[in-house]
């Protein structure tokens, strides 16, 4: 069985249920958090074990709890899509891999075409959210531009998934998924990257409180930096001017990109809208998705960390050097948890540097 981690079928506790011998989570920005869950199997009764088993089925609903310091958390909940198995000779040795994600992989089973009534983006992903059962605990977008379905109107040629995600990027928004650790119930935010949040967690490199071994630093300077935004409003007959000369969030260190580099780097946009305001919103979208040109990848266990590390939070990275030490966005981790662990590969991004 995984350390300190329990698979509950449909988000409830059941000591009948038969427990994965390892855990694997892959939770990122920009994605549906996935999981598998291994077992070994053997054949009995003539038959490979658990390779039946409607809790393991299409579509059984499971959600994965894991120790969290002296707590618990919920990780994913959400459908079994599907299954991997190694088939050894005379079946011992045998693997059942039960696959899935989370909750929003039901916003994407179908394509919608539609053309919306006139709304906002704000209520149109409330909507989306209405519809697939998943409470907005915290939505907070820029903008209020109603798009006008007799002028330039918000049209879906997608999934609701997929148009959810669309409407937070353009925004310059994260959408994520967080779940009760009681309840396990799904929540939603779709607020832009949440850079002036306190650090949940801390990584030392060095000293007494050092909790990892090593980072792997990168930087990538050749990314856009401005952007230049015109439109023509074809109905009031005027021109707009959705230009921005850096991205709106603040740096999670001394100087932001725009601050380093003197060559120019500049992205040029043109988007169908109603509105000077949504203009400018699309470009800074668009800066603040470039703008982070710094990641940190750290290998972190968690019985040495004494928590487990979630995307979309702040943390804080010690001993990396003047340049490279402070806040990061945790925007990936990958979790593998067995008998022995709770391994996380944790990849740190940042839109500065000291």
């Amino acid at each position: 069985m995984a350390l300190g981690c329990e698979v509950l079928p449909g988000g409830t506790s059941d000591p009948g249920f038969t427990q994965p011998a390892r855990v694997e989570i892959v939770e990122a920005v920009g994605a549906s958090t996935t999981f598998v869950l291994s077992y070994d199997i053997a054949i009995a009764d003539g038959d490979l074990q658990l390779v039946s088993d409607d809790a393991l089925g299409p579509e059984a609903e499971l959600a994965v709890r894991v120790v969290d310091g002296a707590s618990t958390a919920i990780l994913v909940r959400g459908p079994v899509t599907r299954q991997r198995i190694a088939v050894a000779t005379g079946g011992d040795g045998s693997t059942l891999d039960v696959i899935g994600g989370d909750v929003t992989i039901a916003m994407a089973r179908e394509v919608q075409v539609k053309v919306w009534p006139s709304t906002t983006d704000d209520a149109a992903i409330r909507e989306l959210l209405g519809k697939a059962g998943i409470a907005p605990e915290q939505i907070a977008l820029p903008t209020s531009v109603v798009h006008d379905e007799t002028k330039n109107a918000l049209v879906q040629r997608e999934s609701d998934l997929h148009l959810l995600r669309r409407l937070a990027r353009r925004n310059g928004c994260w959408f994520w998924i967080t779940y009760d650790a009681k309840t396990t119930l799904a929540s939603a935010h779709v607020v832009r990257p949440p850079v002036d949040q306190a650090p949940a967690a801390v990584f030392h490199l060095a000293g007494a409180d050092r909790n990892i071994d090593d980072a792997v630093i990168e930087w990538d300077a050749e990314r856009v930096v401005a952007t230049d935004a015109a439109n023509r409003d074809i109905f009031a007959a005027s021109d707009m001017d959705g230009s921005v000369d850096r991205s709106p969030l603040t740096p999670m260190a001394d100087k932001a990109l725009a601050d380093i580099v003197t060559s120019p780097r500049r992205a040029r946009l043109t988007h169908p809208v109603d509105d000077a305001g949504d203009l400018i919103t699309r470009s800074e979208a668009a800066l603040i998705e470039e703008g982070w040109f710094v990641t940190a990848t750290l290998a972190v266990r968690e019985r040495r960390l004494k928590q487990v590390v979630r995307t979309h939070t702040v943390a804080e990275l010690h001993g990396a050097g003047k340049r490279h030490s402070g806040k990061y966005l945790v925007a990936r981790v990958a979790h593998s948890i067995d008998a022995n662990d709770h391994l996380m590969t944790v990849t740190l991004v940042r839109n500065g540097w000291n």
